[in-house]
């Protein structure tokens, strides 16, 4: 096999172990955001938290600059994780609610 075609292997392998990395990741986020849920629920909180969420996105845009990763995408994927965690809290205070 060609040199080139060994690197495009190999990087392709790392690729894919990265990507089941960050799924692995999202995993652990979720069962965090359930407890989260679950606290929220027991103290009648509201899901929504923009201070927190906003000390997330600073942070997201800062560590994007020193990592070389455009903002507009690490903001969307911000987005998609705290959509997800905003609908996982939304089911257990559903849950809860409909259990009364």
């Amino acid at each position: 096999m060609d040199a080139g075609l060994e690197d495009l292997k190999a990087l392709r392998d790392e690729v894919t172990r990265l990507t089941l990395e960050i799924i692995r990741l999202s995993g652990e986020r979720v069962s965090l955001a359930k407890r989260i849920g679950e606290i929220k629920a027991q103290n009648n909180l509201p899901i929504e938290d923009p201070l927190v969420e906003n000390e997330l996105r600073v942070k997201v845009v800062d560590l994007s600059q020193k990592c070389g990763v455009d903002i507009n995408f690490a903001l969307k994927l911000l987005d998609l994780l705290l959509e997800e965690s905003k609908r996982v809290q939304r089911d257990i205070i559903k849950s809860r609610f409909y259990k009364m």
